[in-house]
């Protein structure tokens, strides 16, 4: 929607809260985020639902796709949560910290007496690949490209490969670290430290501190650019403003009012901070910090940028078989398929072009018939028992789903299944009827 913002491309009635954002799966169209009671939860933007992915209290909450949900339960085991079906993992001690990995990996952390033990599996298989001790620690952070995780000690950071979790370099560090966050390459670590106004800069391939950043005063807080070009630094004290830092010349390049919240301020498509000022969210031009634009009431908003060409319209000529005519038909074909193409220059300097065709495209079909069908899906779970229970416990036009053991790896898989449907249309409409969350899946079984 941005920069338009006159309208509304989508709704959903009785969204709950958004706490925080987890991660968006572009493949799926669905936005995960935990809400204001602390429940997971998947946003379907295709099937305008909002789902609860678990209603188990979790703690250490993360997704690296915002398809795989990973969480702690009070018993210290890890809780892997999709769209297909959930799946735990107990490690030797209770897990205090998941670091989901974009390869599909996980590293898992949790305290052994003085040492923080680190486990690195591969989901949905039970067996630890690698496993390290480390000292205590206090938080981690790992790289947007998922190849390193750095950790907080007393003594400054320490980090781990995440392929085979073999030891980084250790840095020492004088002060108590406040805040870390990493650029979206990785190369480079920014610490900011509890009473201080400088902001260090560690370079990743000589594991050294490169440099440091003065601010305007002590700093409690960092946001980056997804694109690595800006820093946003929240105040120790005064919650009205926030700094901006340059990447590229590591030197602070102003100030910009605004609160600071859970989503804002935060860096925004087209060169642009979203900042919060009273009711009202501003977008301010991240290379000169002026105001560009003022959304009214927007502050009563959750904000989230992400990138989707998923409601875009597709024609229905894409998704039907190629057929051959004679040349002369072709010919014909071609001959009325001509469009007059014009362009236009919208105000955000994007470059838009409209075609005019002189055919009429016919109306979007419904989904292809599959071969095998389409199932629906109520759960998957790892004992028989408690997917009859779940089965027995769930009617559809006065008949109970059916439960079908898989093999996932070593892992048998309990589904609780109904199906096959001839269209996904009619396997979403069960779906919907039976009040319960649900998936739906081309299969047979």
């Amino acid at each position: 929607m941005f920069p338009r913002l006159d309208s509304a491309v989508w709704s959903v009635a009785g969204a709950p809260a958004v706490d925080h954002v987890l991660g968006f799966d572009p493949d799926g169209g669905a936005i995960a985020f935990v809400d204001d009671k602390g429940l997971p939860r998947r946003l379907d933007l295709r099937a305008s639902e909002i789902r609860v992915a678990s209603r188990e209290k979790l703690s250490g909450i993360a997704s690296v796709d915002g398809s795989e949900i990973y969480g702690v339960d009070t018993r210290g085991v890890v809780q892997r949560l999709t769209p297909s079906g959930d799946w735990t993992f107990k490690p030797p001690s209770p897990a205090r910290l998941v670091f989901p990995q974009p390869n599909g990996s996980a590293v898992i952390a949790g305290n052994e007496g003085s040492h923080t033990k680190l486990w690195l599996i591969r989901p949905t298989d039970d067996r630890i690949v690698e496993t390290v001790s480390l000292p205590l620690v206090s938080r981690g952070v790992r790289t947007q490209i998922g190849d390193r995780i750095y950790f907080t000690v007393d003594s400054g950071l320490i980090g781990v490969k995440t392929r085979d979790l073999s030891p980084l370099k250790s840095i020492r560090l004088k002060d108590k670290v406040i805040a870390i966050i990493p650029t979206p390459s990785g190369d480079r670590l920014y610490v900011a430290f509890r009473g201080s106004r400088m902001l260090t800069v560690i370079d990743r391939y000589s594991e050294t501190i490169e440099g440091t950043v003065t601010l305007p005063g002590d700093a409690s807080d960092l946001r980056i650019d997804p694109l690595g070009q800006g820093i946003l630094v929240r105040p120790a004290r005064g919650g009205d403003s926030a700094w901006v830092v340059g990447v590229g010349d590591e030197r602070v390049q102003g100030t910009v009012r605004t609160a600071w919240r859970d989503d804002l301020p935060a860096y925004a498509p087209g060169s642009a901070i979203a900042t919060v000022r009273g009711g009202d969210v501003t977008m301010v031009n991240s290379v000169n910090l002026h105001d560009m634009q003022t959304i009214k009431g927007g502050a009563a908003d959750f904000w989230y940028f992400l990138n989707w060409n998923g409601f875009r319209p597709r024609a229905a000529d894409l998704d039907r078989p190629v057929s051959f005519g004679s040349p002369d038909s072709s010919a014909n074909a071609d001959s009325t398929a001509t469009t007059s193409d014009s362009v236009k220059h919208d105000p955000s300097g994007l470059t838009v072009r409209d075609a005019t065709p002189t055919v009429i495209v016919p109306p979007a079909a419904l989904t292809p018939p599959h071969e095998n069908g389409y199932i629906v899906s109520f759960a998957a779970v790892l004992t028989q028992q408690k997917a009859s229970d779940l089965a027995a416990a769930i009617t559809i036009d006065g008949a109970h789903p059916r439960v079908s053991a898989s093999q996932s790896g070593t892992t048998t898989i309990y589904r609780v299944i109904v199906g096959p449907y001839a269209s996904r249309e009619e396997a979403e409409r069960v779906g919907r009827d039976s009040k319960q969350q649900y998936w739906v899946y081309e299969g047979s079984q």
